[in-house]
């Protein structure tokens, strides 16, 4: 989720365990200990889906944020000695700011690797935008209630904004179950194969993006929930692993599709294989694609992956909002990218 929406949570959270004895320094305590585990973000590693797949590791561990919420308690009781706070009191608000943090992250589609370091795929349980308004206004209200007036008379307010927020969490994943249901309906009349089914929310969850992976390709269709008709257009594309097949146990590809759970695309743009999350973005506006070869001297040369730069279709992006509540809009590529399936994929390296 975005930074805002953590810092209002923790903000949120630590008032309600602190403010009463601690005051408006719960805030920004919670504030600073809610951003914490994005700091990983600072950790340089070699290529640019090691970047991308180890971000939400470690720092988003449940089991690693329990152990390290009892030191950071016993660190600010040390430094607030002044304060009669008991350590079991430090330790609960420190450990319920520190974990609410990746399991809101768990609601967007990225993946956040809760159970880390196990190797089990990433928690994506993609019912919530990474910036959406409706889930983060509620508890930016209630903090900024909590800053200006006493605990006593904020609490209510900073109450209101958790249920309301958690609510709408809630919502957005009876919201999503609602749009499956579509797809699964269609696929099963239509006698398609999936692989993988991925049902991904634009902000306020009313219009929601569908992926459907097999074999073969890959389709890409929307549906809002103010549809009047529950069928979906399919636009079918082909994701290039059958003709990348000896690239696929190469080590960022293998990690993607695992990092993905295999909801990504190979091609070729302007002389390089580049791997596509399918997961962000739209066909042809995808907001993580990777550089995983160079074409040299007739063959593929593996390198250092890069993250491509984004390059996001305005006039398509506008589009998505009358799609909210118009069936009949076309989200189809306006000028699509030079995307081809290679022809070979042999590595020269890897």
């Amino acid at each position: 989720m975005d930074s805002v929406s953590q810092i209002v949570l923790g903000a949120s959270v630590a008032h309600l365990t602190l403010g009463s004895r601690l005051g408006r320094p719960a805030l920004v305590l919670g504030a600073v200990l809610g951003t914490l585990p994005d700091l990983d973000v600072l950790i340089p590693y070699a290529g640019a889906i090691e970047n991308f797949t180890y971000h939400r590791g470690f720092s988003h561990s449940l089991l690693v944020l329990s152990l390290i919420s009892l030191p950071i308690a016993w660190l600010c009781q040390r430094l607030m000695r002044s304060k009669p706070i008991s350590l079991s009191r430090w330790w609960l608000a420190c450990w319920l700011v520190l974990v609410t943090h990746p399991l809101l992250d768990g609601f967007t589609i990225y993946g956040t690797q809760l159970l880390w370091p196990l190797t089990v795929t990433p928690t994506a349980w993609g019912s919530v935008f990474i910036i959406d308004p409706l889930y983060t206004l509620p508890l930016i209200v209630g903090v900024a209630l909590a800053y200006r007036r006493s605990y006593a008379g904020a609490k209510p307010y900073v109450i209101a904004g958790l249920a309301l927020s958690s609510a709408y969490l809630l919502w957005t994943l009876v919201a999503q179950h609602t749009i499956r249901e579509r797809v699964v309906q269609q696929l099963k009349a239509n006698d398609m194969d999936a692989q993988e089914v991925l049902i991904a929310p634009f902000p306020f969850a009313l219009l929601w993006r569908v992926v459907v992976v097999n074999d073969s390709q890959y389709k890409e269709g929307f549906s809002s929930l103010l549809d009047d008709s529950d069928d979906i257009v399919l636009d079918s594309y082909s994701h290039g692993k059958q003709e990348c097949v000896t690239w696929l146990d190469h080590w960022p590809i293998a990690r993607l599709d695992w990092f993905t759970s295999g909801v990504y695309a190979l091609s070729v743009q302007d002389n390089q294989l580049v791997a596509s999350d399918l997961r962000m973005g739209v066909e042809d506006d995808y907001v993580f694609e990777f550089e995983i070869a160079d074409w040299v001297d007739g063959r593929w040369q593996a390198i250092n992956t890069r993250l491509r730069p984004v390059d996001i279709d305005a006039a398509r992006m506008t589009l998505l909002f009358h799609r909210i509540y118009d069936q009949h809009v076309d989200l189809s590529p306006i000028s699509a990218v030079i995307r081809q399936v290679p022809p070979t994929c042999e590595p020269v390296n890897s």
